[in-house]
């Protein structure tokens, strides 16, 4: 679990929010009324992304969109979302804010030894 609530804080200053909680998963973001988490924005698919918690780490995966989904300017079908990337979906762009647990950084750390 995070040990902070997460959150996606909008970039564009005539957003409709400043700021997304997050706070259930999985979440699917999306142009459609049905979206946990709706966008609007004309690029957006209906359907476009999911954001899911594993380990400890929030993952974002593409739901087929047509424009895609972006992990600070790098197209991604799953990509970690780490605190302080940029998650881009249509022309709606975000920053990932949350608190690694101690379980993930240790895997994080693991990894790179």
């Amino acid at each position: 679990m995070c040990s902070s609530p997460a959150k996606l804080i909008a970039r564009d200053p005539l957003a409709p929010f400043d700021e997304i909680p997050l706070s259930h998963f999985p979440l699917r973001l999306g142009r459609s009324a049905e979206a946990d988490i709706p966008i609007e924005d004309r690029w957006v698919s209906r359907e476009h992304c999911e954001i899911d918690r594993v380990d400890g780490v929030l993952v974002v995966r593409d739901l087929g969109s047509k424009h895609g989904t972006y992990v600070n300017g790098h197209a991604v079908t799953t990509a970690p979302l780490n605190p302080g990337d940029e998650l881009s979906i249509g022309l709606s762009k975000f920053v990932v804010e949350y608190d690694l647990d101690s379980a993930a950084i240790k895997a994080s750390h693991e990894a790179t030894v």
